[in-house]
């Protein structure tokens, strides 16, 4: 038996097991969240996780420095790949899943890298403690 099984943006977390099961709109935005380094030079995403009514990533931003250290190219704004991510995955499924917003922060250090990194890991055990949950 598989317990509860709630689904909607994109993934089926199953019970008692935590699994995460894509549906097919969560394997379009997985497929749109590998095409991230491929579209913009110097991004790639680190971490994700695909819930069922949120994703989280940690967007790596590379750039490259003059020997002086001054930025030679400005890295591309988050918000322009948030944007383009949302629209690609709504083209694709004919229909938009999204909220307007969406939330961001800078990750200044490693140990809040790990945290975050494991946040993310964990997500899917914590579904059922979710608001928006059942």
């Amino acid at each position: 038996m598989l317990g509860n099984i709630v689904t909607s943006v994109g993934a089926i977390i199953n019970r008692p097991k935590t699994l995460v099961e894509l549906t097919k709109y969560g394997d379009v935005a997985e497929k749109a969240i590998r095409e991230i380094s491929v579209c913009y030079q110097g991004i790639f995403v680190d971490k994700y996780v695909i819930m069922p009514n949120h994703i989280h990533m940690i967007l790596v931003l590379q750039s490259k420095h003059e020997s002086g250290g001054r930025l030679i190219i400005a890295p591309t704004k988050v918000s322009a790949i948030v944007q383009q991510y949302k629209r690609s995955v709504t083209k694709l499924i004919g229909f938009s899943m999204w909220q307007k917003s969406y939330h961001d922060h800078i990750i200044r250090d490693e140990d809040e890298y790990q945290r975050i990194w494991q946040y993310i890991n964990e997500n899917p055990e914590k579904w059922t403690e979710d608001k928006y949950y059942g």
